[in-house]
């Protein structure tokens, strides 16, 4: 007979916040995309929840929100040429865990909760332009210090993993493509200035960084937990 707690530990794992999902965009012909899932496990995102679609050109960023339309389990807008980086904030809602899994609710309805989260995602896409080696000033995020599209073959880029607008010291940041789903993905440790080298992937870099801080609003959520992702083609 299986034991209560190992029952408890299955439906836990079975029903996992969708916190534990990311977001990501991609470039599409002449448009931007936000994914929201895995690599190679993509859901629809919602629309309602994505708070922030804006692109940056020539260092004046302009709002998407109002041409987003939802197609093939992503959503998608079009891409202004002049942009060298589109930024987007997805709020993704309080979640509560239970002895049964996750519920999307907050500890008020659930005081007994075992752990209550806030879900917040950011994410970034580099093109090909100028200014994209500056912060756009998202909650958590990672800062190229170079331009990844003049990259020669085998040189590694050096990221800046930013919270609150400071260096975040020891940020690990996970590197892989966006497509290719693994159990071992590629990671780099940022040292004590939140800089951390990595090697892009083949044709396309999707890195992400995760941070749990304490909740920002603790009467809903104990603590709050942060992803952010950044996006770019590899050099030719």
């Amino acid at each position: 007979m299986i034991k209560r707690a190992t029952i408890a530990a299955i439906l836990a794992a079975i029903t996992a916040p969708a916190s534990a999902h990311d977001i990501w965009l991609t470039a599409g012909p002449g448009r931007v995309e936000v994914h929201y899932g895995h690599p190679a496990d993509f859901s629809q995102p919602d629309k309602a929840r994505l708070f922030d679609l804006s692109a940056v050109a020539n260092g004046k960023a302009a709002s998407l929100l109002g041409e987003v339309t939802v197609t093939d389990a992503i959503l998608a807008a079009p891409l202004p040429k002049a942009a060298s980086v589109v930024a987007a904030r997805y709020d993704n809602g309080f979640w509560a865990q239970t002895t049964q899994g996750y519920r999307n609710t907050n500890r008020r309805n659930l005081p007994d909760a075992l752990k209550s989260m806030w879900s917040q995602k950011f994410a970034k896409l580099l093109l090909p332009g100028d200014g994209m080696t500056q912060a756009v000033g998202q909650r958590l995020e990672i800062v190229p210090l170079a331009d990844p599209f003049r990259l020669k073959p085998g040189e590694r880029l050096k990221v800046r993993v930013d919270y609150a607008g400071k260096p975040l010291a020891g940020a690990e940041v996970e590197i892989g493509d966006g497509k290719t789903k693994t159990d071992q993905p590629k990671k780099a440790k940022a040292d004590a200035g939140g800089i951390a080298e990595i090697e892009p992937a083949v044709t396309q870099t999707v890195l992400t960084v995760v941070h749990r801080v304490p909740g920002s609003v603790p009467d809903l959520a104990t603590e709050d937990m942060l992803a952010a992702t950044l996006t770019f083609a590899s050099a030719p």
